[in-house]
């Protein structure tokens, strides 16, 4: 709540028929930047970014490392690979609701685009993030938008694998953790062939 509070992340809309309440939080969390998570049975929401005093957003500080898994503790590890149109930069046009009092809400768009691409704006293909139903703040909007570029940009593989108990004990739903592994995994992009006169 102080993290919303602090950052004017809101869910300013209405809910017009029964939902689950559970997929109601998982969907909605994403959006003011919080994981949804389920600590001793009581749902919670906790922030997916660093913050700073009072709830603030900390674009400097890196996030808190609560544990180090390497080759020795872990074991049916698998890593997957996000296609490159998975990982494809795009342009946002982002949708939220401009309020004014005693009259009718108006939606606005904010187009956002990579820096290095702002002479490319025809050719990269176009992602909608429609939050009219709730978004009433220009800043939230854009706030949420630009996290998800980086998201794109930047996360390239999942690794899921298993673990010991004791290993795990200090973690938490929403906890980072770092995973150290001497196993490498073979880039398409980089490996090669050498045909029978000598081409690489």
């Amino acid at each position: 709540a102080e993290f919303c509070l602090k950052n004017k992340f809101f869910w300013d809309g209405i809910i017009e028929s029964q939902t689950n309440l559970r997929q109601f939080i998982f969907e909605n969390a994403s959006y003011i930047l919080c994981d949804f998570t389920i600590k001793g049975g009581k749902f919670a929401l906790v922030p997916s970014i660093p913050t700073g005093n009072k709830g603030l957003i900390n674009r400097s500080k890196k996030p808190d490392i609560s544990c180090l898994f390497t080759d020795g503790v872990v074991r049916n590890m698998e890593v997957s690979f996000l296609n490159p149109e998975e990982r494809q930069d795009f342009t946002s046009v982002v949708r939220y609701r401009k309020e004014t009092q005693n009259g009718f809400p108006e939606t606005k768009s904010i187009i956002v685009k990579w820096n290095e691409n702002k002479n490319e704006v025809d050719t990269l293909p176009i992602e909608e993030f429609d939050l009219t139903g709730f978004c009433t703040n220009p800043e939230h909007a854009l706030f949420f938008v630009k996290y998800a570029m980086m998201v794109r940009r930047y996360v390239d593989h999942s690794i899921k694998f298993e673990t010991t108990p004791q290993a795990a004990m200090q973690l938490e739903p929403g906890h980072y953790f770092r995973f150290a592994s001497k196993v490498t995994h073979t880039d398409r992009f980089r490996s090669g062939v050498i045909d029978r006169s000598g081409n690489i």
